[in-house]
This record gives C-alpha cells, structure tokens and sequence, in this order.
C-alpha cells in the first residue's frame, strides 16, 4: 500500500494531467455536436471488439436457453398446425400434443436402422407412438423403458406407413428400399391418379400412429411399370434422415376410438 501511495505522489502531475483531460473530452462530447459524433464513433471502433466477445461469451452460456426456446416453439407450432388439419379427429375438444425428445443414437447404414431418444414412459411416450420432426415423419416406437424409447427409423425395410398426395385423395404405401436415405418409395398409387413430378406427399391419416396432412416429401421420379395398375414414385424426403437431433412424440386423442372408425371403415 505504501508503495503504491508513493507512486501516486510521484506522477501526482500526470495522472492530474490525465483527470483533466478526460474530464475535458467528456464536456466537449456532451455539449458539442460534431465532437459528440466523433468521440461516440472512435469509442464504438475501439470497443467493438470487446462488445462482440461479451456478446460471444453471453450467447455461449444462453445456448442451453435458447434451444430450450426453439424446442418449445416447434411444439407450439407443431401442434397447432396438426390439430388445425385433423379436426375431424379430435374428441371431446381433446387436441393432439406433441412431446420433446432428443436422438441419442441413429443408425442409417442398414437395411433395418433404428434411433435411440433420451425420452421415455416418464415423458410420456409410449409403444407405437409416432415420432415426427419439424420437417417430416421419423419413424415409430417399438420399445420404451423410463428414460429411453427405441423407434423403427423410417429408413428401416420392415417399415411402411399410409401417406397420399396433398392434392388428392389418392393414398399409397411409402416404405425404404435400403438404397438411398433420401429417397423412398410410393407404391400403391393408382394410374388414375394426377401425378406429376415436384408433387408434395403427406402423411395419409389412415391410422392411429400418425395425424394425417404431415409433411413428407415430393415426388423426384415417376415409373409406370408394365403390366401394372400403380405408379411406383420414387420420393425426396423433406427430412434428412441422417442429421437428426430434437423430434417430437405425437399424442393421438383417443387413439382407440380412431382405430375403430379406421376398421369401420374398411
């Protein structure tokens, strides 16, 4: 503390020196307009650097925050869109819900993959419920435990779900042949059918698993096979079966009442 003080008391001149001139600088940057814009302009040039890295650093710690954010957005969106193109299905003012989880294994390199989510009976999801994205369709659970569930990947062979054309009513079967996980396969379609390339495919309805209206993919190829009443359309999926992180469980009202109407009407 000495030393200190004893250095104050020898540059006792400078340092009163330097008072002044910043306490000069501040009155000409208040009650001068040109200075003001200057000193206001050099003070944001020099300072910018460490705005940007606080700025970095606080962004850094929010990101948790942040994706917790979008997490709850896609949920709010997801299910508003779902139930507003399934009234026909919601009982007793019952609407559809949708439950967060996060992919913590995907297997795409086999004929039958699998995903893994970091969400189970306590969270809500349960056998053959329907997983879906903000982009489309994943796959559908198979196995569950308390704090994990295991979910049939879409790009899985055994696997076919009830999709249709947006414009239409003509359904079909989508199912992965084991090429491709970007490409699947419509079959089903009958020749009577308007399709043309560029097509948007949605999910059909015709089950309790997954809402109908559900975003697929588009038509990337068209085949007439010979001797043959149905297309077989080759489909883009909006999906990118390969970069999976947060997907959604859907929580179908009443699912046993839609299955009943579903065979009723078969």
């Amino acid at each position: 503390m000495r030393k200190l003080l004893n250095g104050i008391l020898r540059n006792r001149t400078l340092l009163l020196f330097i008072l002044l001139l910043a306490l000069s600088l501040r009155y000409m940057a208040r009650n001068h307009y040109y200075q003001r814009k200057n000193f206001q302009a050099l003070n944001n040039a020099t300072l910018a650097p460490f705005f940007e890295a606080r700025h970095r650093i606080f962004s850094y710690f929010k990101l948790n925050q942040n994706n917790q954010q979008l997490i709850e957005d896609n949920m709010y969106l997801l299910a508003k869109l779902i139930n507003e193109q399934n009234q026909a299905l919601i009982f007793d003012s019952i609407p559809f819900e949708v439950i967060p989880a996060q992919v913590i294994r995907n297997s795409i390199q086999l004929n039958y993959n699998h995903i893994t989510l970091n969400a189970g009976k306590k969270s809500g999801i349960h056998k053959e419920m329907g997983i879906i994205s903000a982009k489309g369709v994943v796959g559908i659970v198979y196995s569950i435990n308390e704090e994990t569930s295991s979910v049939i990947s879409l790009l899985n062979k055994a696997l076919s779900i009830n999709a249709k054309l947006k414009k239409s009513n003509h359904f079909g079967s989508l199912h992965w042949k084991g090429d491709s996980p970007k490409n699947m396969i419509l079959s089903d379609v009958p020749l009577a059918a308007n399709v043309q390339v560029g097509d948007t495919i949605v999910t059909g309805g015709m089950s309790a698993i997954f809402p109908k209206h559900i975003d697929l993919g588009v038509i990337r190829d068209v085949i007439v096979p010979t001797n043959d009443n149905y297309y077989q359309l080759h489909i883009s999926l909006f999906q990118d079966m390969t970069n999976l992180d947060y997907v959604y469980g859907v929580m179908v009202p009443k699912a046993e009442t839609i299955k009943e109407m579903i065979i009723d009407n078969e």
